[in-house]
């Protein structure tokens, strides 16, 4: 390797992890907000699961389950900042871009940055999330050895860094506006995906845990490839996007 590609690489580095430490410098009660979704989310897609692995909830409810994992899992690589409510209005991410903008970084570190900081938080919540589970989930472990546990795991993270980054994307690519409306589409969507998995006897989340249980390795390295593939491809697509876009339209 070129001495000029290891420079590049050490300010792409260093230029990402400035963008991550100037996000998570939040208040108090943005890591509070954080814990209360992990909690939230923890809570209800462990208590649909224990349901379903001891018979306790019926059939007909499996879309919930399917529901709970793919809505709770997408956000988990997100610090739930205060502003994030106020978003529609004030447009919270395009100041928020602009304000990165005036550091002495580019377009790619700014990226670069953000995608690290969704994968870092996202770990760390599912690490959270899935051992919790395991934990306290007997009927889990018995389906589970580690192996299995950690092909699970694999699965969904490389989930959320696809569905994460999607919402990055739209996140800093456009206007608050539209970012919402995206937001609404997307829950409608899951809602509707979910219930046609219902419809068709079918659950992503069985599907997942069956695949880990027989070591089956396909479904954990396909859903990873997807996390790459959507990293790159939206990465370059934001790259472009931000290039071209207003921050305060």
């Amino acid at each position: 390797m070129s001495s000029g590609r290891v420079i590049a690489l050490k300010g792409l580095w260093q230029g990402a992890c400035r963008i991550m430490r100037h996000e998570l410098l939040l208040t108090w009660r943005g890591y509070l907000l954080t814990f209360f979704y992990l909690a939230y989310g923890g809570f209800f897609t462990t208590l649909f699961l224990d349901g379903h692995l001891s018979g306790e909830l019926s059939g007909r409810m499996i879309w919930a389950l399917d529901l709970a994992y793919i809505g709770v899992i997408q956000l988990l690589g997100f610090l739930m900042d205060p502003t994030i409510f106020r978003y529609r209005k004030e447009d919270t991410y395009s100041r928020k871009l602009a304000e990165w903008q005036t550091l002495p970084i580019g377009v790619v570190h700014i990226i670069a940055g953000r995608l690290m900081l969704l994968i870092t938080v996202l770990f760390v919540n599912c690490l959270l999330l899935f051992g919790f589970q395991y934990v306290f989930l007997p009927d889990l472990r018995e389906m589970l050895a580690p192996t299995g546990f950690a092909l699970y795991f694999l699965t969904w993270f490389g989930y959320g860094i696809a569905a994460g980054t999607t919402l990055v994307f739209m996140e800093l690519g456009f206007p608050g506006r539209v970012y919402f409306n995206y937001c609404v589409v997307n829950v409608v969507v899951m809602i509707l995906f979910a219930i046609l998995l219902g419809w068709l006897d079918a659950s992503v989340v069985f599907i997942s845990i069956e695949a880990a249980a027989d070591r089956d390795w396909r479904i954990a390295a396909a859903s990873m490839a997807a996390a790459a593939l959507a990293i790159g491809g939206f990465g370059a697509l934001l790259h472009r996007r931000i290039n071209q876009r207003s921050f305060w339209l």
